[in-house]
C-alpha cells in the first residue's frame, strides 16, 4: 500500500495523515510516541490482515530489531491512546501465535497532489460545556476585549478553565463571525515549525511551500475570522511569532489564545482567568447562601454526577466551602475532589485535603492526559520551565499564605541562584501562571495545589530543611523588627504573615527543625499573636517555646517576653488560675531583675487584673499603688497613665467612686498614644476602652444615665475600631449591664449581650461566656420564660465564671437572679438563691447598695416583715450616700417608700426619695425615674407594669 503514503485515512472518529505522521480526533491531536505511530501506520496500511510480530519489528526497528517485550509495550501504549480518545471500541486484536490485526474499517479521505500540505479535515469548534459556572463576567469582558482589541490571550494556571471559557466565547460570537471560527489545539503539536501548518490544516489551506504563513494571510483577507489557538504554552515562542505576523498583517482577523503564559508580542491583550468565587470562612454559612457561589455549585454538580441523591445541607455547607477554598476555586481540582466525596463524604474529603493535598486523584477518563490529575496538570507546566525557574519554584514552596517579592529573594537566593536570577525567575513564574497575585498589596502566592507540587519537588531536591531554616530565620528577623518598633500600624501589618509564622514555628519545633530558632521566633511574634487575639494559639506556641528553654535562655529578656505572653493568654483563655498567677509573678521577678520598667508595668497590670477579677480588692489596690511607685518620676507618660487607670478602676470597683472619677479622667486625657498601642500589641489591653467603660459606669452611678450611655457607645466604638476581641467583650459587658439597669425592656440590653456572646464564643473567652449565660437567663425570665430552663442556663454561666475565676459580677448576678425569681412569683426560691450565693453584705463593692436593697425586697416578699426590709433599705441608702451613688440611692429610697406602712415613716421616706429625685437632670424616662415619679405622685400601684423589684 505504498500509494497510501499520500493519503489521509479515516477510522472510527480518527483521521491519520501518514505523510505528516499526525493522528487527530475531531479538532484534537492525539499524542503518540514515534514507535507507536510507526506501529499504527503499519497496522492501518494492512487493516483487517494479520501482521506478524517479525514483520512489525523489522518495519519499526529496521536497524536493530527489538525484543518481544518492547513490541508489547508499544502496542499497549497505542491501544491506550486510542482507548482514551474513543473508549469502549476495540481497534487492535492480538492473534495468538501469529501477530496483530487492525480490526476497524479504514477509508481514504483525500489524495492530494505530491508536495502539497493537505489539511486533515476542517477544524470543528468543540461543543460548549454544559457545566460552565460563574464565568458570565469573564465571557462578557473577553468578548468586549476581543471586539475592541482583536487579539486576546486568556492566561491562568492549569485546570482553571481557559479552554472551556475560550470555547464558550467562540460560541457566543459565532453569529458575529458568520461561523468562520476555527479551533486549533496546539497542546500536542511536536515542534514550533508545525504551528503554522496546524493553523493551515484547521482552515483547510493547501500549501506547496515550507512557509505556510503567506498563504494563511492571503486566505484570511477574505472575511472576518476568529481563530482560537488553544494550549500555546509548550510552543509559546513559535506561536507568538506566527500570531504576531498574522494579527499585524490581517485586519479582518481576531485571535483568541489560551496559554499558561502570555505571548508578550505586539497587539496582544491579556485576560487573567482566576478561580471560581468561594465563600469566605463562616461557620454559620447556610446551604442556600453557599449555593450562590459558582465553586460550590460546581462541587455539588460533580458530586451529583456520581451520586444523584446528593443534597448539600446546612451543616455541610461550611465544609463544602472549605474544600473549595483549599483548592483555590480551580474547576479541575474541584471536579477531582468531587469524585472522592461519594466515597469519603464531605468531611473526610476536607480532612484528606488538610492532611495532604492529593495531586494524584484521577478525574475523567476522557479528559486530556494533562488534565487527568492535578500532578499531570502541574507537570505539564513544570516541564516548560528552565532549570533556574524550577529550582526557584520548588524553593518558594516553603512560603505559606503568600509572600512579598523581597521575602522571596531573601529566602530563595544563594550561591546557586543569585538575587538577580531569583528576581527574574519570580517574574517569569508569575507570567507563566505558576505564581498568583494575592490582594492589592503587591503580594504574591502559590496556589495550594501549586505549593503542594513545589514542596514535593523541594523534598526530592534535598534542600527542604535548608530552605525551611532560611524561611524561619527571615520571619524571625521580620517579627523581631516589628516587636521593637513603636507605632500602631506595624503589628497589624504583620497579621498578613500569620500563615508563614505558623509554618516557620511548625518546622522549628518539628523533629527536623531547630528549637532554638523556634524559641527566638516565638518570642519575636508574641505581640502579634496577642494583637490578633489568637490567644489559644499564642498560648500553645509560648508553652512550646518555654519547654525548649535552656540554661543560656534562663533569666533573659527572651524568657521574660515568653512568660509574659503565656501568662496573658492563660488569663484570657483559662481565667484566673493559680498557674496563671504564678506565671505572671515569675515574669514580674524577671522584669525586676532586668530593671525593665515597661515589663514591670505589664506584669503588675496583669497581676492586678488577677486580683481585681477574683476579686481581691485589697491586693488589687496594693498592686495598683505599686505600679504608681514604679512609674513615678520616670517621665513615661504611658506608664503613668496605666498606673492611674489601675488605681481608678480598682477604686470604683471597691466603691470609692469620687476618687475613681478623677484618676480615670487623668488616665484618659493624659496618655501616650504610642505606649497605649504598644500595650494593645503585646497583650490586647486597651486602657482607653476600659477607662471609657469605667467612666460610663461611674456616670450611671452618679445619676447621669444619658451620659453613661454616651460613654458606653464611645467605649464600644473604640473597641470595634481597634478590632481587639478582649477589649470589645469588656466594653460590651459593661454596656449590656448598664442598659439592663437603665431600660431592660427596650431591646438594647439583649442586643448587646447577644453580640457579646458571639465574640466570646468565637475567641473562647470563658469568663465572658459565663457572664452572657447569666444575663441571657435574666432576660429569659423577664420575658416570662420557663424558670427551670432559665435556672439551668444561669448556673451553667456561674460554672464558667467560677472555672475562669472571674468573680467581679458573681454576687450582683446572683442577686439579680434571686430578684427575678421573686418577680416571677417564686419568692421562696429567690431568697434561697440569694442565701446560697453566700453574699457578704459587709464587703465594699460598687454595687453593694443594690445587694442590700434586693435583700430587703426579698425579706418583704418572704414575710420577714417591714422592719427587716426597712433595715436593709436604710443600709442601702447609707452606703449609696457614702459612695456618692445617686442611682442606687434612688432605688433604695423608692423601695423604702413603697414598703413603709405607717404615715410618719412613709412621709420621712418620701422626703428622702424627693431629695434624691430632684438631683437628677437627665434620664427622666428611664425605668428607675419613672417608678420614683409614680411613687412621689401617688400614682404607683403594686400591680403596675413597673414595680419595686424592676
Amino acid at each position: 500500500m505504498s500509494d497510501q503514503r499520500g493519503k489521509v485515512l479515516s477510522f472510527g472518529p480518527f483521521e491519520l495523515s501518514i505523510r505528516n505522521r499526525l493522528l487527530t480526533n475531531g479538532a484534537r491531536v492525539v499524542p503518540l510516541g514515534a514507535r507507536a505511530m510507526d506501529l499504527l501506520i503499519v497496522l492501518v496500511e494492512q487493516a483487517n490482515k494479520v501482521v506478524g510480530r517479525r514483520t512489525l519489528t523489522e518495519r519499526v526497528w529496521p536497524q536493530r530489531g527489538a525484543e518481544q517485550v518492547s513490541l508489547r509495550v508499544h502496542i499497549s501504549a497505542l491501544r491506550k491512546a486510542l482507548d482514551q480518545s474513543d473508549p469502549g471500541r476495540r481497534y487492535i486484536a492480538n492473534v495468538p501465535g501469529r501477530g496483530y490485526s487492525f480490526v476497524v474499517p479504514v477509508t481514504s479521505v483525500s489524495a492530494p497532489a505530491s508536495g502539497d500540505f493537505k489539511p486533515l479535515s476542517r477544524s470543528r469548534l468543540p461543543a460548549r460545556s454544559m457545566r460552565m459556572l460563574g464565568r458570565s463576567g469573564a465571557l462578557a469582558e473577553i468578548q468586549m476585549k476581543l471586539a475592541e482589541q482583536k487579539f486576546v490571550t486568556i492566561v491562568g494556571p492549569g485546570g482553571i478553565g481557559k479552554t472551556t471559557v475560550a470555547v464558550a466565547v467562540a460560541h457566543e460570537m459565532s453569529i458575529t463571525f458568520s461561523s468562520r471560527i476555527y479551533f486549533v489545539d496546539l497542546s500536542a503539536v511536536g515542534a514550533a515549525s508545525l504551528v503554522a501548518p496546524s493553523i493551515a490544516a484547521a482552515l483547510g489551506v493547501s500549501v506547496r511551500a515550507n512557509n505556510v504563513v503567506p498563504a494563511l494571510i492571503e486566505r484570511l483577507q477574505e472575511k472576518p475570522t476568529l481563530i482560537i489557538l488553544d494550549g500555546c504554552e509548550r510552543l509559546v515562542d513559535g506561536v507568538s511569532a506566527v500570531a504576531e505576523e498574522l494579527i499585524c498583517r490581517v485586519p479582518t482577523l481576531n485571535l483568541l489564545a489560551t496559554s499558561r503564559e502570555a505571548m508578550r508580542v505586539e497587539g496582544e491583550h491579556v485576560y487573567e482567568l482566576s478561580g471560581l468565587e468561594c465563600p469566605v470562612e463562616d461557620g454559620s454559612l447556610s446551604a442556600r447562601v453557599a449555593l450562590q457561589y459558582p465553586s460550590i455549585q460546581l462541587l455539588v454538580d460533580r458530586v451529583r454526577a456520581v451520586r444523584s441523591d446528593f443534597e448539600l445541607t446546612d451543616p455541610d455547607a461550611p465544609t463544602a466551602a472549605k474544600i473549595c477554598r483549599r483548592l483555590d476555586g480551580i474547576p479541575l481540582a474541584i471536579e477531582l475532589a468531587a469524585c472522592r466525596v461519594d466515597i469519603f463524604g464531605l468531611g473526610r474529603t476536607a480532612s484528606l485535603l488538610d492532611e495532604r493535598l492529593s495531586l494524584s486523584w484521577v478525574g475523567r477518563r476522557t479528559a486530556p492526559s494533562r488534565h487527568q490529575t492535578l500532578n499531570a496538570t502541574l507537570e505539564w507546566s513544570y516541564d516548560l520551565l528552565g532549570e533556574a525557574e524550577k529550582r526557584v519554584l520548588s524553593r518558594l514552596g516553603v512560603f505559606a499564605g503568600g509572600f512579598t517579592f523581597e521575602a522571596a529573594v531573601a529566602v530563595v537566593a544563594d550561591e546557586t541562584v543569585d538575587e538577580a536570577n531569583v528576581s527574574d525567575c519570580v517574574w517569569e513564574l508569575r507570567s507563566k501562571s505558576m505564581i498568583a497575585a494575592q490582594g492589592q498589596e503587591g503580594r504574591l502566592c502559590l496556589l495550594d495545589t501549586t505549593r503542594a507540587f513545589a514542596l514535593q519537588r523541594l523534598a526530592g531536591s534535598g534542600e527542604q530543611n535548608l530552605l525551611h531554616r532560611r524561611h524561619a530565620l527571615y520571619f524571625t528577623d521580620l517579627f523581631r523588627q516589628g516587636a521593637g518598633m513603636d507605632g500602631s500600624g506595624w503589628s497589624k501589618g504583620l497579621e498578613i504573615e500569620v500563615d508563614n509564622l505558623r509554618a516557620a514555628l511548625n518546622w522549628a519545633f518539628s523533629a527536623a527543625g531547630d528549637a532554638k530558632v523556634g524559641v527566638e521566633l516565638a518570642a519575636a511574634s508574641a505581640s502579634t499573636w496577642m494583637g490578633m487575639a489568637l490567644l489559644t494559639e499564642c498560648r500553645e506556641w509560648m508553652t512550646k517555646a518555654i519547654s525548649h528553654l535552656d540554661d543560656m535562655n534562663s533569666g533573659t529578656r527572651q524568657e521574660m517576653v515568653l512568660q509574659s505572653a503565656l501568662a496573658s493568654c492563660m488569663m484570657f483563655t483559662a481565667g484566673m488560675t493559680e498557674t496563671s498567677y504564678a506565671t505572671w509573678a515569675k515574669a514580674l521577678l524577671l522584669a525586676e531583675g532586668l530593671d525593665d520598667i515597661e515589663h514591670q508595668v505589664d506584669a503588675l497590670l496583669v497581676l492586678w487584673a488577677h486580683a481585681l477579677r477574683v476579686p481581691n480588692y485589697p491586693d488589687a489596690i496594693k498592686l495598683a499603688d505599686r505600679c504608681g511607685e514604679v512609674t513615678e518620676g520616670t517621665g513615661r507618660i504611658g506608664a503613668v497613665a496605666t498606673a492611674n487607670y489601675m488605681r481608678g478602676i480598682t477604686y470604683y470597683h471597691a466603691g470609692r467612686i469620687a476618687e475613681a472619677q478623677g484618676l480615670l479622667e487623668l488616665s484618659l486625657h493624659r496618655d501616650d498614644e504610642a505606649s497605649r498601642q504598644l500595650l494593645i500589641k503585646r497583650f490586647g489591653y486597651d486602657r482607653k476602652v476600659d477607662n471609657l467603660a469605667g467612666l460610663a459606669t461611674l456616670a450611671w452611678l452618679r445619676g447621669s444615665p444619658d451620659q453613661a450611655r454616651r460613654f458606653n457607645q464611645m467605649a464600644v466604638a473604640e473597641a470595634r475600631q481597634s478590632n481587639r476581641a478582649v477589649n470589645l467583650c469588656g466594653a460590651l459587658t459593661f454596656a449590656g449591664l448598664i442598659a439592663y439597669w437603665t431600660n431592660p425592656d427596650d431591646g438594647e440590653a439583649e442586643a448587646l449581650v447577644d453580640e457579646l456572646s458571639g465574640h466570646a464564643g468565637k475567641y473562647a473567652l470563658q469568663n465572658y461566656q459565663g457572664f452572657c449565660l447569666g444575663m441571657q437567663a435574666l432576660h429569659k425570665i423577664r420575658r416570662g420564660g420557663e424558670i427551670s430552663a432559665a435556672s439551668v442556663m444561669f448556673y451553667s454561666g456561674l460554672e464558667k465564671l467560677s472555672a475562669a475565676r472571674y468573680g467581679i459580677f458573681n454576687w450582683i448576678l446572683q442577686a439579680e437572679f434571686a430578684k427575678s425569681m421573686a418577680v416571677a412569683n417564686w419568692p421562696r426560691e429567690g431568697l434561697d438563691a440569694f442565701l446560697r450565693a453566700k453574699i457578704d453584705l459587709d464587703e465594699s463593692r460598687w454595687y453593694g447598695p443594690e445587694l442590700h436593697r434586693i435583700r430587703g425586697e426579698l425579706a418583704l416578699r418572704n414575710g420577714e416583715g417591714v422592719a427587716v426590709g426597712r433595715q436593709y433599705f436604710l443600709r442601702a441608702i447609707e452606703l449609696s450616700n457614702k459612695q456618692a451613688s445617686l442611682s442606687w440611692a434612688l432605688r433604695a429610697a423608692t423601695s423604702l417608700v413603697i414598703a413603709e406602712k405607717s404615715l410618719g415613716r412613709k412621709e420621712a421616706a418620701w422626703r428622702t426619695l424627693q431629695a434624691t429625685y430632684v438631683k437628677f437632670r437627665e434620664g427622666l424616662e428611664t425605668v428607675d425615674l419613672r417608678l420614683a415619679k409614680q411613687v412621689l405622685t401617688g400614682s404607683y400601684r403594686p400591680d403596675s407594669a413597673i414595680n419595686s423589684l424592676h
